[in-house]
Formats: structure tokens, C-alpha cells, sequence
């Protein structure tokens, strides 16, 4: 399944399976929606997206697809879903927790199909810098000012 979610930082592109989300994506050109399997993960995520919005502390448990994907990667994604809603933490802290080193989290995180269902936009540089997101470091500061956090 397929569908877009509207949000004030722009439009997501959704597809989900039977086994979860499979990719989200920021501000591309609308693509037709479709119906079939991942409908009930779609909606789930659609929910949390908009409580996200409207303030409330929402930790995105809706599961993810990782098919196709190393393992590695799957490690990564699934620490940074631990971060909590208004915190940050460093590239290093994260590669230390999953035994990568700084750069290969950055790169990983920058890779990431999976916009603010893992939210990568939390994990910043050890002295405060935002770092990258991708070309969309504007949307990183706005996310984390909705979050409360001091950027």
C-alpha cells in the first residue's frame, strides 16, 4: 500500500507491507496511491504522524520492513528509534552502542528510508552541531524545535 500524509514540514510518501513500513520519504512529487497489503501499518503510521505534529511525545512503533537491508543497518535503525522524543545524542554515543564508528552512522543514517519513523533527525555532532539530514538540515533544526530541544 501507498498514500501520502500531509505534515507542516511537507508532504510524506508512504509504502507499507504486510510486514511494515517499507520507506518513507520527505518532500518528493506526488505519486498515485494504492490500496493492498500494509494498510493497517499505513494507518497506524498515519495516526502517529499526527499526534507527532500535535505535540504529544509519540515514540514511532509502527514496525518497519527491513528486507533486503544488512544487518548493521537494522541495528543502527533500531538504536536510534530508542532515542526519546526531545532528547539528542551524539553519532559516536550511537556507534558506540552499535558497533560502527561515527561516520559509517552518519552515512547510514543519511541513507535512511524510513523519515522521522526512525528519527535520525536526534542524533547530532559530540559538541551540539545539527550535522547533516540529507540536504534538509532546515527540516532537522524544525524538528527538533518542535521537540523542545535548544538548537
Amino acid at each position: 500500500m501507498t498514500g501520502l500524509i500531509p505534515t507542516p514540514v511537507g508532504l510524506l510518501w508512504v509504502h507499507a507491507t504486510a510486514r511494515g513500513l517499507a520507506r518513507v520519504e520527505l518532500g518528493v512529487l506526488p505519486r498515485p496511491e494504492e490500496g493492498g497489503a500494509g494498510q493497517v501499518h499505513f494507518q497506524r503510521f498515519k495516526e502517529e504522524v499526527a499526534r507527532y505534529f500535535a505535540g504529544e511525545a509519540v515514540r514511532f512503533a509502527v514496525p518497519l520492513d527491513y528486507q533486503g537491508l544488512p544487518e548493521a543497518r537494522v541495528r543502527l535503525y533500531e538504536a536510534v528509534r530508542q532515542i526519546p522524543f526531545g532528547t539528542t545524542t551524539s553519532y559516536g554515543a550511537v556507534g558506540r552502542m552499535v558497533g560502527l564508528s561515527a561516520r559509517a552512522v552518519g552515512a547510514g543514517l543519511g541513507s535512511c528510508p524510513f523519515f522521522l519513523a526512525v528519527p535520525a533527525h536526534r542524533v547530532v555532532y559530540a559538541d551540539g552541531r545539527l550535522g547533516g539530514f540529507a540536504g534538509r538540515e532546515g527540516v532537522k533544526r524544525w524538528l527538533l524545535r518542535h521537540e523542545g530541544v535548544h538548537v
